[in-house]
């Protein structure tokens, strides 16, 4: 999330304050959660743009980028 400032890092659900089994990174133009499948040797990442589709693409590719390189 190149460019845009970071609003917070979160390891936990901020209704209940349950860990989410990864982590949560809040910019001001989006954001994403990575965690590992609790069934398959993958991660998944979920995410949301508050701009466009353009914008969106380049938060999951970052996202990716962030995790590949945190399990190297």
């Amino acid at each position: 999330m190149v460019g845009t400032i970071l609003v917070s890092l979160n390891p936990s659900s901020p209704g209940n304050n349950a860990p989410i089994g990864g982590l949560k990174v809040v910019a001001t133009s989006g954001w994403f959660a990575a965690r590992p499948s609790g069934t398959e040797n993958i991660y998944k990442i979920y995410a949301e743009s508050f701009k466009d589709q353009t914008h969106l693409d380049r938060i999951v590719n970052e996202a990716q980028q962030i995790v590949n390189n945190a399990l190297r």
